[in-house]
């Protein structure tokens, strides 16, 4: 049923002459010595009960159009055409379908994922006010969840607290380093082809680990020799030096490679995925020189456990000699500690924070829901026993007084999603939709009370009157000033973004203000053309997008009531026809009231 009735806020109100009914009242007219009178009737459950609908409510199954022409007659047998009746009954919209939000994938932060925001939230394990999770979550999901879909929510765990760590300053420091002076050490040697191995060897009192793929003559070889694992944890900017000579290479750089590797299994260097560095600064290959290497890039490894491998090849026509004095790994480290100041005081030791969070062309804090968190619990008091409601802990006795101190400036109509955690025989998702309302978050309920005006007819007898009626509130003036902005300039707006200069409507005071310079003179000729405009090619289509211009072959009118300002305050009603049934329906002026 489309929504074209609304609240009747003048009882008394009567008919107009211009009232699109006007063959009806014609035939009224005429008619002799009628039983007249206009009743007002508010159905009770016996009502509803005698007109056997499923509900005490009306419904869009069930419109009251359908049944209340009926009750009518039943109530006021003796009632003659020329009578009219307002009838208020309740109407149930629906509740809408949140199962998006209790339906949300739960996710928790693991250590990695800190990791991945920068050292000192991967050292501390939780967020803090200088390094905000807003800031680093997205990037984290999006390399965590790779399997997300467009629209999916998730409830996002995490740990905060306003403690910041205290960091000392970075400094370079050597995570591995081994001089083969005496022996190969913890390194693991492995003959893949050929008789030579790497082995340790020494001159003029150097060691070295030391292969060669000559042995009278040159013989194809394929060796290992592979470091002990290298724990990068909690590093930035790995790198990676070497000292090394070569000698009988002849430019087959390809026989002698530096790999490193995140997953080596210990033995099968095969089965592992390798990465190899060139250093820049190497021996010619073709002498006995030692050369250090600079500090190789090796940061793409930063924050996991990795094996360097030297790898030698060699073949029946190339067999060179290569021989490694040392190898460094050094990175990036700080010693973060705790400690116990904080600017707030309220949180001191961390605690768990829950967030929706939507995947929308990437991982975005989730629009016009909000997710109860253990904090929130804590401190509505009894809830925050087990840190959820339940049949003696109300949700609606708590969260209108949660939704004013988490959202101080909300406006008249928004809407919020409450996702929160409800014990019934077990802990359960649920959530409620609310909305602000004069000046207050409110339960959105699905049945609400509508008023109908009803027309006794000589030809059809009791009909519905489909005339809709509304006094402007401040969100209808805020509807023309928004317009304004998007389709006139911001420069027809002022500073706050609730006045408009060119109808002249203020959200507000909630008026037209209708004195010179407050309306645009230029594009209008009085103020009464610049409201008729407003109304009619703004509020109405904007406000009624799915507006009908019949029903049951009755022309439907608008008397819209609203105020303006000369000076002084004035209220004003006038009529306007829906000429044009929507989509984009369309409007016309008819009366002033």
């Amino acid at each position: 049923m489309k929504k074209i009735t609304a609240y009747i806020l003048g009882l008394g109100m009567l008919i107009s002459a211009c009232n699109p009914m006007e063959d009806i009242y014609n035939e009224l007219d005429q008619k002799e010595n009628p039983y007249v009178e206009r009743v007002e009737l508010t159905l009770t459950d016996a009502d509803y009960d005698l007109l056997e609908t499923s509900n005490s409510f009306f419904t869009d199954d069930e419109p009251a159009a359908d049944y209340i022409p009926s009750l009518l007659s039943a109530k006021y047998p003796a009632l003659d055409y020329g009578s009219s009746a307002l009838v208020t009954y309740d109407f149930s919209v629906g509740y809408p379908d949140l199962s998006a939000y209790t339906g949300a994938t739960y996710y928790n932060l693991t250590d990695e994922d800190y990791q991945k925001a920068n050292p000192v939230v991967g050292f501390a394990k939780y967020f803090t006010p200088k390094n905000p999770a807003d800031e680093y979550i997205p990037a984290i999901l999006s390399e965590s969840i790779t399997d997300a879909e467009e629209g999916d929510n998730y409830i996002i765990a995490y740990m905060y607290s306003d403690v910041e760590p205290e960091v000392d300053a970075p400094e370079e420091v050597t995570l591995f380093e081994y001089e083969f002076e005496n022996n190969l050490g913890n390194f693991t040697t492995v003959n893949v082809l050929g008789m030579q191995t790497w082995n340790h060897d020494s001159y003029s009192g150097m060691g070295y680990a030391k292969i060669s793929g000559y042995s009278g003559g040159a013989v194809p070889n394929e060796d290992w020799l592979i470091s002990p694992a290298i724990d990068l944890t909690g590093v930035t900017g790995a790198t990676a030096s070497v000292n090394q000579a070569v000698n009988y290479l002849k430019d087959q750089w390809e026989q002698i490679s530096i790999l490193v590797s995140a997953n080596y299994n210990g033995s099968d260097p095969s089965a592992a995925e390798w990465t190899e560095i060139i250093p820049a600064n190497k021996p010619t290959g073709s002498n006995w020189t030692f050369v250090e290497s600079e500090n190789m890039d090796i940061s793409a490894f930063d924050g996991q456990t990795i094996n360097i491998a030297f790898r030698f090849i060699s073949s029946d026509t190339n067999a060179a000699t290569w021989e490694v004095n040392k190898l460094t790994v050094k990175g990036m480290g700080s010693a973060a500690t705790m400690t116990a100041v904080t600017k707030s005081g309220t949180i001191v030791e961390p605690v768990k924070i829950e967030e929706l969070y939507t995947y929308d062309n990437g991982w975005k804090k989730t629009e016009g829901a909000y997710y109860v968190k253990t904090i929130d619990y804590n401190s509505m008091g009894s809830p925050g026993k087990y840190d959820n409601f339940s049949s003696s802990d109300s949700p609606n006795d708590y969260l209108p007084q949660l939704l004013e101190q988490k959202f101080p400036y909300a406006m008249e109509g928004d809407v919020m999603v409450v996702v929160y955690k409800y014990y019934s025989g077990g802990v359960q998702t649920r959530a409620d939709e609310y909305h602000f309302s004069e000046g207050a978050w409110v339960k959105f309920n699905p049945v609400q009370a509508y008023t109908d005006q009803y027309i006794m007819t000589k030809s059809d007898g009791w009909v519905f009157d489909p005339t809709v009626m509304f006094t402007m509130s401040s969100t209808d003036y805020q509807i023309i000033v928004d317009w304004v902005k998007a389709n006139k300039g911001s420069e027809f707006v002022d500073s706050y973004g609730t006045q408009e200069f060119w109808f002249g409507a203020g959200a507000y005071y909630k008026n037209f203000d209708t004195r010179d310079q407050k309306w645009n003179a230029d594009a209008f000729d009085t103020w009464q053309d610049a409201v008729k405009a407003a109304i009619a090619e703004v509020l109405l289509p904007g406000k009624f997008p799915n507006a009908v211009s019949q029903v049951s072959g009755i022309d439907v009118m608008y008397k819209v009531t609203f105020a303006i300002y000369t000076g002084i305050g004035e209220e004003k009603t006038w009529t306007f026809q829906c000429v044009k049934s929507g989509p984009n329906p369309e409007f016309t002026f008819v009366s002033e009231d």
